[in-house]
């Protein structure tokens, strides 16, 4: 699903947005995902929202990480070649979507920008990101009882390349009524690292 300005002022950067679990019930239709992508979208981004493989219509059986990075790399490739956007291409992960993002190196590669929402400490913990360039935020609450921040923050002193760490009061791993918190965060991170001229 696309969502895009509608000023008709583009091309514009893409960015593609990866849901939570399938099996809790994570989809592209998910408040953090829909907030992120038509939040953007408001905000001069063409952004790109798709489920897994075996959530709603999509074809497969979900593979706990595994191949699911396939739909990310296709949902990349389209992004940008999609005929708004410039060539400038953020990724952004959910939950069990930054798992997916940080385990498969291939990833990091085609991304620009990359934002990781309350991402599972263990997927932090062993990725091929800390060896990567590329631009990256975390973005976590303080009372995400699934994701220990104070554990997270001291795990990016291992990242080669400087990781933006984002902490928001009275959070937890949903962000049920917060989701306006955090897209102007995203925003700025975005608008900074895709700015014509940034060179990572």
């Amino acid at each position: 699903m696309v969502a895009q300005p509608d000023d008709g002022a583009g091309p514009w950067p893409g960015v593609v947005i990866c849901h939570p679990h399938p099996l809790h019930g994570g989809n592209m239709d998910n408040n953090v995902v829909l907030a992120l992508a038509l939040g953007l979208a408001q905000e001069g981004f063409v952004t790109l929202r798709f489920n897994f493989r075996g959530v709603g219509g999509s074809q497969g059986e979900h593979t706990g990480g595994e191949k699911e990075s396939q739909e990310v790399m296709a949902a990349l490739e389209l992004i940008k070649a999609w005929p708004d956007t410039n060539g400038k291409t953020g990724l952004i992960g959910y939950s069990f979507g930054t798992s997916v993002i940080l385990r498969h190196g291939e990833l990091h590669d085609e991304a620009d920008v990359i934002v990781l929402v309350s991402p599972p400490f263990r997927a932090v913990e062993d990725t091929p990101l800390k060896e990567s360039k590329v631009p990256a935020m975390i973005v976590t609450g303080d009372r995400d009882r699934l994701v220990d921040s104070t554990q997270l923050n001291a795990e990016l002193a291992s990242f080669k390349n400087a990781i933006e760490f984002k902490l928001f009061d009275g959070v937890d791993h949903f962000w049920y009524g917060q989701e306006s918190r955090l897209v102007p965060e995203v925003h700025r991170f975005f608008t900074e690292k895709l700015k014509p001229g940034y060179k990572r």
